[in-house]
């Protein structure tokens, strides 16, 4: 069966059953195109037409062809249909080209942010057996990641390894590919088959490897952009990080299916950001509740350089920062999002402010979801529970680990989000915490059970408990509250080398750290947090 974009799709999602499939082509959920697709429509319906803008712009004629040029420097250099092909570097329009390439290419794309730790890069590359790399030239600066580097070269003689940015030993760079590569027509690729590989939170040491197709991630782009009204005369500013949701997806999919431009951060610098939002008109991004935060301590003459800003789309703090930002800066709705059911749930902007500041979205179109309590019976509305759901934006399992993937669904085939909600009389939901304990830090997941199992092992910590202090500007920030054993204590910066060397992340180490007599147990002996 054809969907909008005519390609036949053979591909079958390994977890959704066949008449759910046939369902969401038929009504028109999933639309038979991938983003190479997209975007070879769009240059031949208007080549001039800006897609890139900042300091490097870009039509979307010339975004077509750097695209093809670079699918074709990757398929000269050995990378096949179906493999994958990783990039570690931040928002950049040559990161945007890079993606749309592997489209071309037809290879599965996996991007992660300047963030990711060498060690987690080792762990993708054996996972997915990766064949191909575009590293950051920066990263090679940071402890540990020229090792890293050495080995993935090794593993990756004979395939594509490049420089984003001034060479290393004489590698080839992303920007001389894009000037100088092969252009090749579109590799057929069916929208059902496995395009893009996102990480999830990283509630444990190492991030599973989330898979989507095109159909997938273009059902989330398109309803992200109902709710919001999004438009062919919207500049889309990307802040957030290459490889989530936020940045390979809805700064991505989400501009190039409507036909808007991009406006790429490398890095946020809320002066820098509002100055660049006046410079070329931004009128929508995606934010973080610290991204807000930081706007808000902003001095009172930015706020007329953000005037052109519609909406931003944000979650994932306090409240408070919410309604203020609605009130003094720019119109807020509120987003709720899942790397395995990516988009999700979002206000609506004509809405009641007090309705789209303070609860988290409305389930997308076409989503099946439910709030069950501990039993898995039905929550009524006003009552917490598990938020579960399915639908068209829904992940096609964890690559490699099946077990894992099996664990997140229920028997009856819905994503187990761990999220505790309530359903609202207005048909919004609200996220109320967790079904296990986790920190919250910005957009960071942290599994403080995991990082006390790494001290309990510690030889100068007798007991430990993690726990979330909270924060206004990142919700929380993860406290080691221990009690030491006999002799000198360690100190903090002590604690955080020897959990990196556990393999803790960098981002999901303890900021703070307090030493007491005793901690405090429940009936049954636990901690009591």
């Amino acid at each position: 069966m054809s969907g909008k974009g005519g390609t036949t799709t053979a591909y079958q999602h390994p977890l959704l059953p066949p008449e759910l499939q046939a369902a969401y082509r038929q009504r028109g959920d999933w639309e038979g195109i991938t983003l190479a697709q997209i975007v070879e429509r769009r240059a031949a319906e208007h080549p001039d037409r800006p897609a890139v803008v900042g300091p490097h712009p870009l039509t979307y004629g010339e975004l077509w062809e750097q695209a093809q040029r670079v699918a074709g420097a990757l398929q000269d250099g050995g990378l096949q249909p179906g493999e994958f092909l990783v990039a570690v570097m931040s928002n950049c329009s040559e990161g945007l080209v890079l993606e749309i390439a592997a489209s071309v290419a037809a290879a599965i794309f996996a991007p992660r942010s300047p963030h990711m730790s060498p060690a987690e890069a080792i762990n993708l590359f054996a996972q997915l057996d990766a064949r191909g790399l575009i590293l950051q030239r920066s990263l090679l600066e940071k402890e540990g990641w020229p090792e890293a580097f050495a080995q993935l070269r090794e593993r990756l003689q004979g395939r594509p390894v490049w420089i984003h940015g001034e060479t290393v030993d004489a590698l080839p760079t992303l920007a001389e590919r894009i000037e100088l590569g092969r252009p090749i027509d579109r590799v057929e690729q069916d929208p059902g088959q496995p395009c893009l590989v996102l990480a999830t939170g990283g509630t444990t040491g190492m991030p599973k490897s989330v898979m989507h197709c095109s159909e997938t991630l273009v059902y989330a782009a398109r309803n992200f952009g109902r709710a919001v009204g999004y438009s062919e005369d919207d500049v889309h500013v990307a802040i957030a990080p290459y490889g989530h949701a936020g940045g390979s997806v809805f700064e991505m999919y989400m501009p190039l299916l409507h036909g808007a431009a991009v406006l790429p951060i490398a890095r946020w610098k809320p002066r820098d950001v509002v100055d660049a939002i006046e410079r070329y008109g931004g009128t929508f991004f995606i934010a973080m509740g610290t991204h807000v935060y930081d706007l808000l301590a902003l001095e009172p003459s930015a706020a007329p350089q953000l005037r052109s800003i519609r909406c931003i789309a944000t979650g994932a703090g306090p409240q408070e920062i919410f309604v203020r930002c609605d009130d003094e800066l720019m119109p807020v709705v509120r987003v709720y999002g899942l790397s395995e059911a990516v988009g999700h749930a979002l206000g609506r902007l004509d809405h009641a402010a007090e309705v789209r500041t303070l609860q988290d979205g409305i389930p997308f179109d076409g989503m099946d979801w439910r709030i069950v309590d501990p039993q898995g019976n039905p929550s009524p509305p006003g009552t917490v529970g598990e938020y579960q759901c399915r639908g068209p934006n829904m992940f096609m399992g964890y690559y490699g680990q099946d077990d894992a993937t099996t664990e997140a669904l229920t028997e009856d085939g819905y994503y187990r989000t761990g999220d505790l909600m309530v359903l609202s009389s207005e048909g919004y939901v609200s996220w109320t915490g967790r079904t296990k304990d986790i920190i919250r830090r910005g957009g960071l997941q942290i599994d403080p059970i995991e990082i006390e199992g790494m001290l309990s092992r510690h030889p100068q910590i007798a007991t430990v408990a993690v726990v979330g202090q909270p924060d206004m500007r990142l919700g929380e920030r993860a406290v080691i509250v221990a009690v030491p054993e006999a002799g000198e204590p360690a100190d903090l910066e002590e604690l955080c080398a020897y959990l990196q060397g556990e393999g803790l992340p960098k981002q999901s180490l303890p900021e703070r750290l307090v030493y007491v007599d005793d901690l405090p147990r429940t009936g049954v002996g636990k901690v009591h947090r």
